[in-house]
């Protein structure tokens, strides 16, 4: 059972972008401000932030979310809540988002969501710098894009947008707007556009995908029957142009097929000389980048151009562009540029030939090497000069096999990702290093995150440096002869098998976790935890040799079956299932089994201090 997810999500820190719904027409009874909401549905990473600690927990269905914490989902997610009145709320992937305490605001800081009020409710309310919109009754989808500007569209009802400028629009039901973002934060008014009601609902996440149907679903129908009829009457014609951005600088008349809670929708762009950029080689053999590849507006790279790029850009690229990206020299430099956020984009390959360190990195927080394939030549260290102390994030991003075979791969200041989406992760004979923790919001926080969600991740004869947690996620996870001078705690989770082998630690003071789970086995050898105050294993079946517990540590053992084999300690066949001490395993220098309740197969001879049991509820 995977217990976690270490991929990070929305990582890059941009400007927040707001939209405003509140009640439209005459004026109602007041209404009750939205202080707290249930949540109904959570699907993948959906996250409560509390405020103002920024403390983060996971958010479970029926888990309060209170003004003013926040609710963040990660990509592939969503969220639905419901207030006490009925006002419901989904959120689509990527997407930050709030309730004000003392009225029916909703705060999107970004991504998308779907907004529905009971009529007679009063409606809702979500700010924007560039526009106000205000519904009654209405069902809308209201997305913020990271560069400030948004999308409103109205699926039934209708809808007034104020702009900052002074215009003002009214929306009907298969309509859209958005604000282009300018300088200063005010955004240029966009045209009403009609869009295809009918494909819009087939294909939105934040209407279909959900377990229950929306309560306002006759409202859509009957609004999806009346534009069909439009059409028929020669009222409307499907252009067959997507709207697919909020910052475009031309009046797109069309129909959106797709939807603005599709991750790939909501980007700039995507301009000649980028798609130039990408679709051309480039050598980088000094320190200076050439102007001609950098770009610093965000875009998405469009599926068109490489569906990987398109499929796994959570974040929107701003940085270098090229089409196999040769890096050849001793240093490469970011300084003049300005991007909070910086990328080394290859739209097939990125090629280290030789040892590279990123320079000039003073406002900068967020760097990363991009591309299906990634390739270190054997021996080479690339590391990131980030200022020491700092959190910021140094992120290796890959589709097929990323391999470090010796070397270094390094952040100076923050912390590090490596992933492989499809493919292994390996080190050999390499050193990862992050001084710093990781300045992008994760899963489980920490300054490394090893991650191949269905590939091997493999880590032999390497030397791991973290000042703070290390986490690991891989289909089978294979760790052997590698030391780890970590200051946090230890997470690794296998969707089939974790073996770990002759692992050695070198810890700071303070508490710390080590945690590793796996669907079928975890196979731990050789192994001693001193300086771990819990130890927490979870598998079908556990197959423990040369491992030591130190006194006074709390273990958690958990397998199918909830019992030791019997005759611990004696060399004897593991047995699937059960949590299996095959030979040495001692707690307190003692042997393992005497610390184990005799309910669960050990001879209870001393004060329980290892749980073994069955997976919980």
């Amino acid at each position: 059972m995977n217990l976690h997810s270490f991929m990070s999500r929305g990582l890059h820190r941009v400007p927040l972008a707001f939209l405003a719904l509140g009640t439209l027409g005459a004026r109602a009874a007041m209404p009750q401000p939205i202080v707290e909401t249930i949540v109904t549905e959570a699907v993948n990473e959906v996250v409560r932030i509390a405020i103002p600690t920024g403390q983060e927990e996971p958010a479970a269905v029926r888990s309060r979310l209170r003004a003013p914490d926040r609710l963040r989902t990660g990509r592939l997610s969503r969220a639905e809540l419901e207030a006490p009145d009925g006002t419901l709320t989904r959120l689509g992937a990527n997407t930050v988002f709030a309730f004000d305490r003392a009225s029916r605001t909703l705060q999107l800081d970004r991504g998308s969501l779907l907004f529905h009020a009971p009529t007679g409710r009063g409606g809702g309310t979500v700010r924007s710098p560039s526009a106000s919109a205000a519904v009654l009754g209405t069902t809308i989808i209201a997305a913020a894009t990271p560069d400030g500007g948004f999308k409103l569209l109205v699926l039934e009802g209708r809808a007034q947008v104020d702009f900052t400028s002074g215009a003002r629009l009214q929306l009907g039901a298969g309509q859209m707007t958005f604000v282009r973002p300018a300088t200063g934060g005010v955004g240029a008014p966009g045209p009403v556009v009609n869009f295809d009601l009918a494909q819009q609902v087939r294909s939105s996440r934040l209407v279909q995908g959900f377990a229950r149907p929306l309560p306002s679903r006759a409202r859509i129908e009957q609004a999806v029957e009346a534009q069909r009829r439009a059409v028929g009457q020669g009222q409307f014609t499907a252009t067959g142009f997507l709207v697919f951005t909020a910052t475009s600088d031309t009046q797109v008349n069309g129909i959106e097929a797709g939807g603005p809670d599709a991750d790939d929708r909501l980007v700039g762009e995507f301009t000649t000389p980028q798609r130039i950029a990408l679709n051309s080689g480039a050598t980088l053999t000094s320190a200076r980048l050439p102007a001609e590849r950098l770009f610093r507006t965000p875009l998405l790279v469009p599926a068109a151009e490489s569906p990987f790029l398109n499929k796994e850009s959570d974040v929107l690229i701003t940085g270098l562009l090229g089409q196999h990206v040769v890096v050849s020299t001793p240093t490469l430099s970011l300084a003049g540029w300005g991007l909070a956020g910086f990328q080394l984009v290859g739209r097939d390959a990125i090629t280290f030939t030789s040892s590279t360190q990123f320079t000039d990195l003073a406002g900068v927080d967020y760097l990363r090497v991009f591309s299906p394939r990634i390739a270190v030549a054997a021996g080479a260290s690339v590391t990131a000069g980030f200022s020491p102390g700092g959190a910021s994030t140094f992120y290796f991003d890959a589709d097929e096999d990323l391999v470090f075979d010796r070397g270094t791969v390094a952040n100076a200041g923050g912390g590090l990702i490596l992933q492989s989406h499809s493919g292994a992760l390996r080190l050999t004979g390499a050193a990862a290093q992050a001084a710093g923790l990781i300045g992008a919001p994760t899963v489980i926080p920490g300054s490394i995150n090893f991650d191949a969600p269905v590939g091997a991740l493999e880590i032999t004869g390497s030397q791991i440096r973290a000042a703070g947690t290390v986490a690991a996620l891989g289909n089978t996870v294979t760790i052997r002869d590698t030391r780890f001078d970590l200051s946090g705690s230890f997470w690794a989770d296998a969707t089939d098998t974790a073996r770990l082998d002759a692992l050695t630690w070198n810890r700071g003071p303070g508490d710390a976790v080590f945690q590793t789970t796996a669907g079928n086995l975890v196979d731990l050898r050789a192994t001693a935890f001193d300086g771990f105050r819990e130890v927490n294993l979870g598998a079908r079946t556990l197959a423990l040799e040369s491992v030591r517990f130190p006194a006074g540590a709390t273990v958690r053992l958990v397998s199918a079956e909830g019992r030791l084999a019997p005759l611990p300690n004696t060399g004897q066949s593991v047995q699937p299932g059960f949590v299996n001490f095959v030979r040495d395993v001692t707690y307190a220098d003692k042997p393992a089994q005497d610390f184990v309740a005799t309910s669960a197969g050990g001879t209870g001879r001393e004060l329980t201090q290892i749980s073994v049991t069955k997976p919980g509820p």
